[in-house]
């Protein structure tokens, strides 16, 4: 044994009884995950953590498949759970959603009539009342997308620890959804939307061109692990949002 080995050897001998907790090997905290309902960002990360905070990140002048992702985390979690959905901006479209396979029944729709920092007061104040007091939501959601990033990145870096220090205690996921990056070391989970490219229902612009129709969307999503959530920390994949014709 060599002597840097021996001397922490007798430290730890002696240390044992006075601070056992200090030299004991914890195990790793498994995190809970609830699946997006998106298989292929299910197949990076498996699912947004439980008791952290989820970013999701999409710049509002263009489709990024924000609404398609949120639609589907709402129809997953509202199969058996009741979730909580904070609306900034008065943009969540319940016909869509029900289409998409959320329960209406099972969400709590909170919707802001303010604009600007007064939108973004309400909309806190009301994820505050939801956490203080969610014991029975599967899902809380705060949808911040539609509201200028001037005010977005005004948010002070307390408010989003704050959140964090709460939601650690709780059994549900908190969902952020913003229009650029403004949880930094504060959310566990970080997916970063880019703007969509159509898919046409013919694969070639042959004749007749009228009976092309636009099938469906595909987004590019970032997903970025931090903290305790042990994922990849990085990836790049693809998501779709299939259009529905009546």
């Amino acid at each position: 044994m060599s002597s840097a080995a021996l001397i922490r050897a007798q430290v730890e001998a002696r240390l044992a009884d006075r601070f056992p907790a200090t030299l004991t090997q914890r195990p790793p905290v498994e995190v809970r995950i609830m699946p997006t309902g998106v298989s292929t960002i299910d197949a990076v990360v498996g699912g947004i953590p439980c008791g952290g905070i989820t970013e999701i990140v999409g710049p509002s002048f263009c489709s990024t498949g924000r609404k398609s992702l949120q639609a589907q985390l709402l129809a997953g979690a509202s199969r058996e759970q009741f979730c909580a959905l904070v609306d900034a901006t008065d943009s969540f479209d319940p016909r869509s959603a029900q289409t998409a396979g959320v329960d209406l029944k099972r969400v709590l729709w909170i919707r802001c009539g303010g604009r600007g920092l007064k939108t973004l007061e309400q909309a806190f104040k009301a994820s505050d009342l939801l956490l203080q007091g969610s014991g029975g939501f599967g899902l809380i959601m705060v949808d911040l997308g539609g509201i200028s990033e001037r005010f977005v990145r005004k948010i002070p870096l307390t408010t989003w620890f704050r959140f964090r220090s709460v939601v650690e205690k709780l059994a549900a996921p908190l969902v952020f959804i913003t229009p650029c990056p403004a949880l930094g070391a504060c959310s566990s989970l970080t997916l970063t939307l880019s703007a969509g490219q159509v898919s046409w229902s013919l694969p070639a612009p042959g004749p007749p061109a009228h009976a092309r129709l636009p099938a469906g969307l595909d987004f590019q999503v970032e997903v970025a692990a931090r903290r305790s959530f042990k994922k990849p920390s990085q990836s790049v994949h693809s998501f779709s949002a299939q259009r529905r014709w009546v």
